[in-house]
């Protein structure tokens, strides 16, 4: 402690830039809110496991509705996917018998 305020009294530039640095207690806004958003990252990762661990019926009938609203959406676009392909087949057939 003695040697720090000896050193600063001194005014030696390269010890004074050492005591500054490790003096200055001063964190920068972005790792604050780093380390915030971690903190609640691992609140929200453990609050989802124990609702996990309190409702397992209820996990599972969501899931089950998310593939089957999957399910759906992908039925929907391959039935789209069908008729595009057999209304160019058919425009394809028509123009060749046509010219």
């Amino acid at each position: 402690m003695f040697s720090k305020l000896k050193s600063r009294f001194k005014g030696n530039r390269f010890n004074k830039k050492n005591n500054d640095q490790s003096l200055n207690p001063v964190v920068s806004e972005e790792d604050i809110q780093k380390q915030q958003q971690a903190i609640a990252n691992q609140e929200r990762q453990r609050v989802e496991q124990e609702y996990r661990k309190q409702h397992p019926d209820q996990m599972k009938e969501e899931q089950k509705l998310s593939f089957d609203h999957k399910t759906n959406k992908l039925k929907k676009r391959l039935n789209i996917a069908i008729i595009t392909v057999f209304g160019l087949i058919v425009l394809v057939f028509l123009i060749l018998f046509f010219v």
